[in-house]
C-alpha cells in the first residue's frame, strides 16, 4: 500500500517547518527528499515514524506497519559493543536456526566493512564506524518501511557508496525514505528524487 501524504504541516512556535506538502510513496520504492538546512527534511521523517504530530494535513498507507529508523545521531549504547547494540534491537527470541544469530550479525557487520570492530565498546569507534553500525542495526530490524535521516554524515566517499548498495541490497521490497542536503547521495541510492521546498 503507498504512502499518501495530504496537505501536511507543521508549526514550531511562529516558524512553520512545512506548509501544505503532499505527496505519493509508493510502496516498495526509494524515495530520497531534499530541502536546505531547517527545511522540514527531519521534521517530516518524525511525523512519518510517528514521534511528531502534524498541526493539519493526514497521512495514509502507515497502519499496521513496523518502521525502522536511522537517526541523525546514531543512538548507539556507548559502553556495548556492536553485535550487543544490534541484539538490543533484534531481541533474544530470534537467536536461533532461523532467526538472528550472533554469526549473521557479525556477517553483516562485515558487509559494512567494520570486520574486527565487533567486540570493542562502540564509544571507542570513529564516528564513521558508528554510523554504519547504526545503519546496520535498523536493517536488521523487523520492519516495512525504513527511514533513513541523513544517513551518510561522516562517511567519506567510498563508504558511501559502500552503504547505498547495502542498503539497497537488505531492503529489496521495502519502502525506503531517507532525507539529504546531498544530491549525489539522493543519486547513489536510485529511486524518486523528492524537494520539499
Amino acid at each position: 500500500m503507498d504512502i499518501v501524504i495530504n496537505s501536511l504541516s507543521k508549526k514550531y512556535g511562529e516558524k512553520e517547518v512545512i506548509k501544505n506538502f503532499s505527496a505519493r510513496i509508493k510502496d516498495g520504492s526509494v524515495l530520497s527528499v531534499m530541502a536546505p538546512s531547517g527545511g522540514g527534511k527531519t521534521t517530516l521523517l518524525r511525523i512519518l515514524a510517528g514521534l511528531e504530530t502534524a498541526d493539519k494535513g493526514y497521512i495514509e498507507g502507515l497502519e499496521n506497519k513496523k518502521v525502522s529508523m536511522v537517526f541523525q545521531e546514531d543512538r548507539l549504547c556507548n559502553d556495548l559493543n556492536a553485535i550487543t547494540n544490534i541484539r538490543i534491537i533484534c531481541g533474544k527470541k530470534n537467536n536461533g536456526p532461523k532467526g538472528i544469530t550472533d554469526s549473521r550479525i557479525y556477517d553483516e557487520l562485515e558487509k559494512a566493512g567494520l570486520k574486527g570492530n565487533e567486540k570493542y565498546p562502540v564509544r571507542e569507534l570513529s564516528g564513521g564506524m558508528r554510523r554504519r553500525i547504526a545503519i546496520v542495526r535498523a536493517l536488521m530490524a523487523d520492519y516495512d518501511i525504513l527511514i533513513l535521516d541523513e544517513p551518510f554524515a561522516g562517511l567519506d566517499w567510498e563508504n558511501k557508496k559502500r552503504m547505498a548498495d547495502y542498503i539497497k541490497e537488505k531492503s529489496k521490497g521495502k519502502t525506503v525514505i531517507l532525507v539529504t542536503h546531498d544530491k549525489a547521495e539522493a543519486e547513489i541510492m536510485g529511486g524518486e528524487i523528492l524537494n520539499l521546498k
